[in-house]
């Protein structure tokens, strides 16, 4: 009997050491991204996934991400950004908080979506209902492919910066506004 136990004891240590090293992190297809930018007395930080090109056809009617659908504007769970205090996306204010980003991309501009529901992993528990502001922003096409998709920011100055979004060969440039309340 004490033998049973001995060798039950010593096989669930082993299970359980195989299951340590199975549970290893492992580097991610997509890799997570972060970027901070400070607008004036605003803090902007944009999460998101960052699928790479690999040879795809892209933005496309056929291309991973097909024109005209829905997109959560990377990979895995949906990008998120967050602002410290207000801001103004388009004619319209964006309260202090945390967005998911989606997008409808075209050939010639995208549909830009704040919406207030973070915790979506994808476009599939997607409501119209809690978007926040929708804009549109014409596309440029880039003179070269960029393999890695890439957020960030351009022309911060102090009440306003453009959020870019690059990959393949196309350039997005969202403008954001901040109050000024410092003097």
């Amino acid at each position: 009997m004490k033998r049973i136990g001995f060798q039950l004891i010593v096989g669930l240590l082993a299970m359980a050491c195989t299951l340590q090293l199975n549970a290893q992190d492992k580097p991610a297809p997509s890799p997570l991204g972060k970027v901070y930018q400070r607008v004036g007395v605003t803090d902007v930080e944009v999460t998101y996934s960052r699928p790479g090109v690999k040879g795809r056809s892209i933005f496309a009617a056929e291309g991973l991400v097909p024109y005209g659908k829905l997109w959560r504007t990377g990979a895995n769970g949906a990008t998120k950004i967050s602002f410290s205090t207000d801001v103004m996306i388009g004619d319209k204010t964006v309260p202090a908080g945390s967005y998911a980003i989606f997008s409808i991309p075209a050939a010639d501009k995208w549909t830009i979506i704040f919406n207030s529901n973070t915790e979506q992993g994808g476009t599939g528990n997607y409501e119209d209902s809690k978007d926040v502001v929708r804009v549109t922003a014409e596309t440029q096409e880039l003179p070269f492919s960029v393999e890695t998709f890439t957020m960030g920011f351009n022309n911060v100055k102090p009440t306003s910066a453009e959020l870019l979004i690059y990959w393949d060969t196309a350039l997005v440039s969202v403008p954001i506004k901040v109050k000024k309340t410092w003097e």
